[in-house]
C-alpha cells in the first residue's frame, strides 16, 4: 500500500469515526452505524482515489466482534423462548425471501441489473455476508453493496422510529 493509499484510508477511517460519533450525539436511530456509514461515504465521495479494501481478516475480527456483543446478551432463560419462535421465524425469513425474489424482478426489470446481481442486492441479511457471497460468486461487488447500503440505511431510518412510535402506543394503551 502506498503512503497516498494510506493516507486516505485513514482519512476515511477518521471521517468514518467522526460520523459515529455524530450519529450517537445526534441520538439518530442506530447512530453509531448509520453516522459511521455515512461519515466514511462523504470521505469517500471526495478522494480522487479508491482506497484498497479492507483486509479479509479485519472483517472477520470485526464480525467476531459483533458476533460476541450478539451473543453476550443471549441469556439460558431465553433458549425457550427461541424453541417456540422457531416456525414463527422460518415464515418470517421464507416472506422475507419471497420478498427478496420479487425485489430482485424489479431491480432487474428497472435498473436492469443481471438476476444473480439483483437477487443478491435485494436479499434481505447482513450486507457483508451478501457482500461476501458476491464476491464469491464473481458478481459486482460495488452493485451489491450500493443497494445493501440503501436497504440498510432505509431500514435505520424508517424502522426504528415506527417500532418505537408503536411501543409508545401500546405502553399507552397496555
Amino acid at each position: 500500500m502506498s503512503a497516498e493509499q494510506v493516507l486516505a484510508t485513514a482519512f476515511v477511517v477518521a471521517a468514518g469515526a467522526t460520523g459515529g460519533l455524530a450519529g450517537i450525539r445526534l441520538r439518530l436511530p442506530a447512530g453509531a452505524l448509520l453516522g459511521g456509514l455515512l461519515g466514511a461515504l462523504a470521505a469517500l465521495s471526495v478522494l480522487p482515489m479508491q482506497i484498497p479494501p479492507v483486509d479479509p481478516s479485519v472483517r472477520r475480527w470485526l464480525q467476531i466482534a459483533v458476533g460476541i456483543t450478539l451473543g453476550s446478551r443471549v441469556r439460558p432463560d431465553t433458549l425457550p423462548n427461541v424453541r417456540r419462535a422457531s416456525r414463527a421465524a422460518f415464515l418470517v425469513v421464507l416472506a422475507a425471501l419471497v420478498g427478496a425474489v420479487g425485489g430482485a424482478w424489479l431491480l432487474r426489470a428497472l435498473a436492469g441489473l443481471e438476476w444473480g446481481t439483483a437477487l443478491l442486492a435485494a436479499t434481505p441479511g447482513g450486507m457483508p455476508e451478501m457482500v461476501l457471497i458476491a464476491l464469491a460468486l464473481d458478481r459486482p461487488v460495488d452493485t451489491v453493496t450500493t443497494v445493501q447500503l440503501v436497504r440498510v440505511v432505509t431500514t435505520l431510518l424508517v424502522t426504528l422510529p415506527l417500532v418505537r412510535l408503536w411501543l409508545r402506543r401500546a405502553e399507552v394503551e397496555g
